[in-house]
């Protein structure tokens, strides 16, 4: 391997790394609303499900 591939490979590491943390961020911001729903739903609080649905497909 070259100097220059090796450089090559390390600029587009360094790019790719802010786009995979702003995907996991994303990721587990989804998971973290997920969870918390289901959560909710077990413990009986919140909307029911029919009504949430509704709400949803009226955004």
């Amino acid at each position: 391997m070259s100097r220059a591939s090796l450089q090559a490979d390390l600029a587009n590491a360094q790019a790719r790394n802010p786009r995979v943390a702003s995907r996991m961020q994303q990721l587990e911001r989804r998971l973290s609303e997920a969870l918390a729903e289901q959560i909710g739903r077990a413990a009986g609080l919140g909307a029911p499900a029919d009504v949430e649905e509704l709400q949803r497909s009226a955004l």
